[in-house]
């Protein structure tokens, strides 16, 4: 049997804002996205960027198309998507078709404005995973063709979106669920909420999947950050190293939708 993981990272703007403001030579000048461009020569990782729109003080319109080609150039492993407009507790958990599809589309057009149609993927994870049912639909009109939930577990279940109780139940099994036009899956483990003992013991709880999906935060990585974790790039490396020898490859959650996979 196959077996596959995705990895994405939530809440991105921060080393959009540095390499702005430093006029950085490459994408990669950023020790973030060094040490993901690392991983991914050494693991074979692809990456997704889920991006808010704005922080306090910068927006993605004040990221330069400098990097353009170097953005494509890695577009195999290294995408980005929409997450947010910006950090706040279930953004969208009432807002209307009109919100959501207008600020899934800023971000889209700026993604493509900076990086290109190849960077930019079909699928992602909102913020806090709450969607009105106009949002949903608004999601798939902006072309999202899946969706990373939290569906928890057996002993602790949780819903996203707006999947029935009956799907959820299936979500929690690993399986992918298709509803109205959008793919769902859950996400499995949130490494910036476990230590490195705890990250091994729950990826051997699910060492069997076909799919693993895991997830972390950018803020983690930073120093000034009130969240800081020194074991940021460890987590990663223990994640990688654990999947990599237990017969996984890194795909994007939208090739997980090819049924030839």
């Amino acid at each position: 049997m196959k077996k596959f993981f995705t990895f994405t990272m939530d809440d991105n703007i921060q080393f959009l804002e540095d390499l702005t403001t430093n006029c950085s030579e490459s994408i990669f000048s950023h020790p973030y996205t060094k040490m993901l461009k690392e991983f991914h020569e050494i693991y074979g990782i692809k990456v997704q960027l889920n991006l808010f729109y704005e922080n306090p003080s910068f927006n993605l319109s004040k990221f330069p198309e400098t990097y353009k080609e170097e953005w494509q150039e890695n577009s195999s492993w290294l995408k980005l998507s929409f997450h947010s407009k910006k950090e706040s507790p279930k953004p969208y958990l009432n807002s209307d078709y009109q919100e959501v599809y207008d600020d899934c589309k800023q971000v889209h057009d700026e993604i493509l404005r900076f990086a290109g149609e190849d960077s930019l993927a079909k699928t992602t994870t909102i913020h806090f995973t709450r969607l009105t049912e106009g949002g949903l639909v608004a999601l798939k009109n902006c072309g999202v063709q899946g969706l990373i939930g939290q569906y928890g577990t057996e002993e602790k279940p949780r819903s996203s979106y707006q999947n029935s109780l009956e799907e959820d139940a299936i979500l929690r099994t690993g399986e992918i669920v298709e509803s109205n036009g959008i793919s769902y899956i859950n996400l499995d483990v949130i490494l910036d909420r476990f230590t490195i003992p705890e990250i091994l013991e729950q990826l051997s709880a699910l060492k069997d999947r076909k799919t693993i999906k895991i997830l972390i935060h950018e803020q983690q990585f930073y120093t000034h950050h009130v969240k800081y974790q020194p074991e940021y790039k460890d987590k990663l490396k223990t994640a990688f190293e654990f999947l990599k020898n237990n017969g996984y490859e890194s795909v994007y959650f939208e090739e997980l939708l090819n049924p030839s996979l």
